[in-house]
């Protein structure tokens, strides 16, 4: 037995005993293709502990966020296996959405409902997958939306925000649902310089304040200060994870090494 099986096999039962996992993300050899031809993951193995921060980083068409789509079934995924909080994540409905309510995610597009004001984005989830009553998903949105700095925007609609503030509402949306595990798919990246900071401060504090994260970022200085380790892909393989340190000041992969130079 490999020891990415024997983790397995642990988390699956700590879980049946009602034990939370040491390990709340645990890929193994996944693999993906598109159209039979295009193959985008080349057997990537990772595991994230509770608590820990992972940025992934690397070039345009790496994988990456093909990679952490498939944490909450996103992007299926044709070999290898996936667990996600001791929940083997496999085509069964009902463990997908079991998962799902588990894991946050927040894209590089706001993808807020316009017609809605903050507030009742926030609440929506809560409300119909939660079953939550409304007194009760608007008290919880309106912390969140204080603990992200925007409670005075509870009652604009989306085109009245800024960028910056429209992507912590959707941060504050994916938190609503009290995830376990908050993925990121550059966050930033669709944001005017000015705007980056107030997001990428959010999610600092998302960070102390313990929450499991795997983000994909370029966003340097955000993965030296929060990361806890830093993973770079490139042509749908895994190449290189280290800490941050280790990473950027003394890389061990020669891909590694382009892909900063060209970064830093």
């Amino acid at each position: 037995m490999t020891q990415s099986q024997m983790d397995t096999d642990t988390a699956t039962l700590n879980s049946q005993n009602g034990q939370e996992p040491a390990e709340m993300i645990v890929a193994t050899d996944v693999e993906k293709w598109y159209d039979n031809n295009f193959h985008v993951l080349r057997g990537v193995s990772l595991t994230v502990n509770k608590g820990e921060v992972v940025v992934v980083m690397g070039p345009s068409g790496s994988g990456k966020s093909t990679f952490i789509r498939t944490f909450n079934a996103l992007e299926p995924y044709q070999k290898g296996s996936i667990m996600v909080d001791g929940i083997k994540l496999s085509h069964d409905v009902k463990n997908i959405d079991t998962i799902r309510r588990e894991v946050g995610m927040v894209f590089q597009q706001f993808n807020l409902f316009p017609h809605l004001s903050v507030l009742k984005n926030v609440t929506l989830a809560p409300i119909w997958v939660r079953r939550w009553p409304k007194a009760q998903a608007e008290e919880k949105a309106m912390q969140l939306l204080e603990r992200v700095g925007i409670l005075e925007q509870a009652h604009k609609f989306p085109g009245q925000l800024s960028g910056g503030q429209q992507q912590r509402v959707a941060i504050a949306r994916a938190l609503a649902m009290q995830p376990k595990i908050m993925l990121f798919d550059e966050p930033t990246s669709a944001l005017d310089p000015e705007m980056v900071r107030e997001v990428l401060d959010v999610m600092r504090t998302l960070a102390d304040s313990g929450m499991t994260m795997v983000c994909v970022t370029h966003e340097v200085g955000f993965a030296r200060e929060v990361a806890d380790r830093v993973v770079l892909m490139a042509d749908g393989l895994l190449v290189e994870e280290a800490t941050p340190t280790e990473f950027f000041n003394n890389p061990q992969e020669e891909r590694s090494r382009q892909f900063l130079s060209q970064i830093l």
